[in-house]
């Protein structure tokens, strides 16, 4: 079972009111007439935190976004909502899987009788609902290839998918079981713009049925293909002005009977347009079944080395690094080789140039808690396998028994390993850590078929929920439409850079310990690490087992429980009482050593406050000491019969400056008496340039006429008066 997180209460709320949404009320209400297959499906996906599921009975694409779960306090934010997506040209074949473009603005509908594209209206609005939060919308719908699986009826559509080359999000990859791989623009549905053959012949599929068969007994049909990582075609890249070649995207293809071929692809470059298939690839070490005759997935981990992961309908798992190297003479070698191998010998080849596979390990998936006796005949389950978005080195398996989640622990040890210099002195020290043998880790994480004997249940969808603000979680639709939501804890995804204060503090508290020193929670995780979990059981209505079986499931996960549980949670509860127990003694240890330090503090605080008393009058002695020193020296100085060259030096500037204010004595003299006779000058000047008076008869006379004007004027004035006096009356 996959590890719990404590999460805050409203990423708890939402899990546990999700599997009541309304979207699986309909689904529940609408699959009551629905006749199930026993293979697993993909109708179930999340992006971004929207949620999409597929309504198998009316051919309608349900929506909601599972943020808005988050908002219970909220009154003006929705709550449930759910949106339907209706398909302006509906399938007119049963939709067994959908899967959503790179950019989220198409959604692929496709079964073994066709594939159709839906085009998702725009989102906007208050919450970025689609078409602002309308119940129901009308989406573009367009049929690829519709002619073509039209007129041939026995081929059957056996993978699609989106390619991550195409700059326009519109380029979709088909693989048929005719053996051949087309790449379709949906702008141009109905004819492929790149058709490859990976069978030898070249015949028309249709019109030869039984050969179809023949061929698929003998596994010689493509089943299965995944993109490689992008990789850049260093022979045209002279003949670019850039000097970049262009970006080629290399396809695994998986054929039935477990041969792994390499086909190059390219949407830009014409010179594409016809590859030649590679392979199949050198499987090492060589098994004489191939390692099965059976497969029926393939899943392409972009690591570095690529992982290929190849699953068999009989419940194996074969983890496949594809290295550059390996020659047939090696095969020789390779026959005595166990099936797993080693990292250290598959780095040592990974200078070679031909392209290989190296089979790390071969995992049996353990399907179905109880073995039936009773059932004599091998049962198939087909595997579907889903990426973790969140961790490259971990992937889940659907099938119609239930779930597994798969970690592979040793792959970030050979990115490491392979990444690194030969020249590092530290290469010996990874070597070390690398040849420890460490197998993938298998979690059996829901179970819908507790027995051999029961019903198949397949898995209806299956998806991973990474968001900052819903957290990460798994999202499983059962057969009923029942959604189980688990929370994950990804114990191998790689830590948060650390800030520089914290790298500060982590190197200063780093410092007294040991450099390789294991940290007590790894050790802690290691304890309770289990081998073997007890899944969620979740079968269908039609799931019935017999005492015998039911006895033996409640035993087999009693013994789960006690082993795998009560054990190893005693032996941890064991080590930590060991560990508390050293830690109480540290820390007597330490506050002893706490008290002496103070006691020591305050015994060398009084002797500094005593060497500084002591450092001040030392510091006033030398001051005194110092004077003392100038004024013998002056005395010596004055004391000499010759005079130094400094001395003669001064004296000569004095007598210049004793010279020179001679001169400006004299020279100020001279001014003062320029100066005394000016004024002499200005005086005389003043006596005879005096203003004119007049005498005392003269100002006599002017008063007097002066006083007639103004007895005049005083007349005319009151004369005036009197006349406006007058006039007025």
């Amino acid at each position: 079972m996959a590890a719990f997180e404590d999460g805050t209460d409203e990423r708890i709320s939402w899990r546990k009111c999700l599997n009541s949404h309304p979207i699986f009320d309909r689904l529940r209400e609408t699959s009551k007439h629905v006749t199930l297959r026993s293979d697993p499906e993909e109708l179930l996906v999340v992006r971004e935190g929207i949620l999409f599921a597929w309504d198998r009975e009316q051919s309608r694409l349900l929506t909601t976004n599972l943020k808005d779960l988050l908002h219970a306090d909220d009154a003006s934010r929705p709550r449930s909502t759910l949106q339907i997506l209706l398909c302006t040209n509906a399938p007119r074949f049963n939709v067994e899987h959908i899967t959503l473009s790179l950019t989220g603005q198409h959604v692929l509908l496709w079964g073994p009788q066709g594939a159709s594209v839906m085009h998702l209206p725009r989102r906007y609005g208050k919450f970025g609902q689609y078409e602002n939060g309308k119940e129901t919308i009308n989406c573009r719908t367009m049929v690829l290839a519709e002619r073509f699986f039209m007129s041939s009826g026995s081929i059957r559509l056996l993978q699609a998918a989106w390619h991550p080359g195409s700059n326009s999000d519109l380029h979709v990859v088909l693989l048929t079981s005719d053996n051949t791989l087309r790449i379709y623009d949906i702008n141009s549905p109905q004819k492929p713009i790149q058709c490859h053959r990976l069978g030898e012949y070249s015949t028309s599929y249709s019109l030869l049925a039984n050969r179809s068969t023949f061929e698929v007994a003998l596994g010689d049909v493509a089943v299965a293909f995944d993109f490689g990582p992008a990789t850049e075609d260093s022979r045209r890249a002279l003949e670019r002005p850039s000097g970049c070649g262009p970006l080629v995207y290399p396809i695994y293809i998986l054929k039935g009977n477990g041969d792994v071929f390499l086909l190059q692809t390219s949407l830009s470059e014409p010179g594409y347009l016809h590859t030649n298939l590679q392979g199949p690839l050198t499987m090492h070490p060589p098994a004489e079944d191939n390692y099965g005759l059976d497969a029926c997935s393939l899943l392409c981990l972009h690591s570095s080395p690529v992982v290929l992961v190849v699953a068999t309908s009989s419940g194996i798992l074969h983890h496949c690094v594809v290295l550059d190297g390996g020659d047939d003479d090696d095969d020789d070698d390779d026959n005595d080789s166990a099936v797993s191998g080693s990292i250290s010998d598959l780095a040592s080849v990974r200078s070679k140039t031909d392209s290989s596979l190296y089979v790390y390990e071969s995992v049996e998936l353990f399907l179905t808690p109880v073995l039936s006796e009773e059932c004599v005949e091998e049962v198939a389950y087909p595997i579907l396998l889903h990426r973790d978005p969140s961790v490259l080195c971990k992937y889940y398996c659907s099938h119609s028994a239930g779930v597994h989640g798969v970690t592979l622990s040793w792959l970030q040890k050979l990115e490491r390993y392979c990444s690194s210099d030969n020249d590092n002195n530290e290469e010996g020290t990874v070597m070390d850590v690398i040849n420890q043998d460490q197998p993938c880790r298998v979690a059996h994480m829901i179970c819908t078929k507790p027995s051999e004997t029961c019903q198949a249940a397949p898995i209806l969808g299956l998806t991973v929920v990474d968001d900052q603000l819903l957290g990460q979680a798994l999202l499983c639709q059962t057969v009923n439409n029942d959604c189980i939501v688990t929370p994950l804890r990804n114990l191998d995804m790689p830590p948060a850079p650390l800030l520089v204060s914290e790298k500060y503090s982590q190197e200063v508290s780093s410092l007294p310990r040991q450099s390789g020193a294991e940290p007590f929670q790894h050790h802690i995780r290691k304890i309770l690490q289990r081998d073997v979990s007890h899944p969620i059981l979740k079968g269908s209505s039609k799931t019935s087992l017999s005492l015998k079986e039911s006895f033996e499931l409640v035993q087999s996960a009693t013994r789960v429980l006690r082993e795998e549980y009560i054990i190893k949670q005693d032996l941890a509860r064991d080590e930590i009482e060991k560990r508390v127990k050293i830690l109480q003694q540290q820390k007597e240890q330490q506050q002893s050593d706490l008290a002496e330090s103070a006691r020591l503090k305050v015994e060398i605080k009084g002797k500094a406050e005593e060497i500084a008393n002591r450092h001040n009058d030392v510091v006033e002695k030398q001051k005194e000491l110092m004077k003392r020193v100038v004024s013998v020296l002056h005395t010596m100085h004055g004391q000499l019969p010759v005079l130094s060259e400094a001395e003669q030096s001064l004296q000569r500037e004095m007598n210049e400056m004793q010279d020179k204010i001679e001169q400006l004595q004299n020279t100020l003299q001279q001014v003062k008496v320029k100066d005394e006779y000016r004024k002499e000058k200005i005086q005389e000047f003043d006596r005879k340039v005096s203003s004119p008076s007049l005498s005392q008869g003269q100002n006599r006379h002017l008063k007097t006429l002066l006083k007639e004007e103004t007895d005049a004027i005083a007349s005319l004035v009151k004369e005036t008066k009197n006349l406006a006096v007058a006039v007025g009356h």
